[in-house]
């Protein structure tokens, strides 16, 4: 197992094969909000480095994509789950609101 699922397995992250792609992604519930997230790399693919940046796509209970986001790294995405629970409402908000330090 590689770091990245261990961390995203301590994170709450379920992980699965697509159907079609046969594809291993990284997903979690979020049932408040009648939705789920699921996170790649940049490629589309399951993510191999903790830091590299990942992408986190937003679906409703309908599969219907909402939004996505870019975190730097798996660093961040373990910062906002430190703070905000697995699942909840405040973690889905945390995830959409945040905007990745300026580059200097």
């Amino acid at each position: 197992m590689s770091e990245v699922s261990v961390v995203l397995d301590k994170l709450g992250f379920w992980e699965s094969e697509t159907e079609d792609e046969h594809i291993t992604i990284y997903g979690m519930d979020f049932p408040e909000d009648h939705a789920y997230i699921i996170v790649t790399d940049e490629g589309g693919n399951k993510p191999e480095d903790n830091r590299a940046p990942l992408v986190l796509a937003c679906y409703d209970e309908n599969d219907c994509f909402q939004w996505s986001k870019e975190l730097k790294n798996l660093f961040i995405l373990d910062e906002l789950v430190g703070v905000n629970p697995s699942g909840s409402k405040e973690l889905l908000e945390a995830i959409q609101n945040y905007v990745n330090p300026k580059k200097k």
